[in-house]
C-alpha cells in the first residue's frame, strides 16, 4: 500500500555491507517500517499501520480493504480528505524518496540429468 501511494519502491538502504538481508528481515520482523509522509491522509496512514501489524491475524484481508475503499467511495469527507492529501503529496520533491536497490548475484551449480553419467 505504501508503494501504491507514494509510486515508489520502499525506500530502504540495502547498500550497507552491515546490513545482509536476513539482518533486515529481522528488523522487519521487530518493527522496522517505512517513513508515511506527514501530508498522508489519515485514514490511508491508518489502514497502511493495520496492514503492518507484527500479528498476521490483526492484519486486514485483501475483502476487507477492498470493503474500506469501497466504504472512502461513499464517504464525502473521506475523498475530501485523500484528494487534499494527493495534492500536497504530489508537491514532495523526488529527492525527499530516496531509493535504494542492490542486487546480489552469486552462481552456483545445479546437477541436471544430462550430468549423470549412470
Amino acid at each position: 500500500m505504501w508503494e501504491i501511494l507514494y509510486g515508489k519502491p520502499v525506500p530502504f538502504d540495502l547498500n550497507s555491507k552491515l546490513q545482509s538481508k536476513l539482518q533486515f528481515q529481522i528488523q522487519v520482523c521487530g518493527g522496522l517500517r517505512p517513513h508515511i509522509y506527514e501530508n498522508t491522509a489519515k485514514c490511508y496512514a491508518d489502514l497502511i499501520k493495520k496492514c503492518w501489524n507484527t500479528d498476521p491475524k490483526e492484519r486486514p484481508t485483501a475483502t476487507e480493504i477492498c470493503d474500506v475503499f469501497a466504504e472512502w467511495q461513499n464517504n464525502q469527507s473521506i475523498l475530501s480528505e485523500l484528494s487534499e492529501s494527493d495534492e500536497k503529496l504530489q508537491n514532495i520533491k523526488n529527492e525527499d524518496m530516496h531509493v535504494y536497490i542492490v542486487s546480489h548475484y552469486k552462481s552456483c551449480f545445479i546437477l541436471s540429468n544430462n550430468d549423470d553419467k549412470g
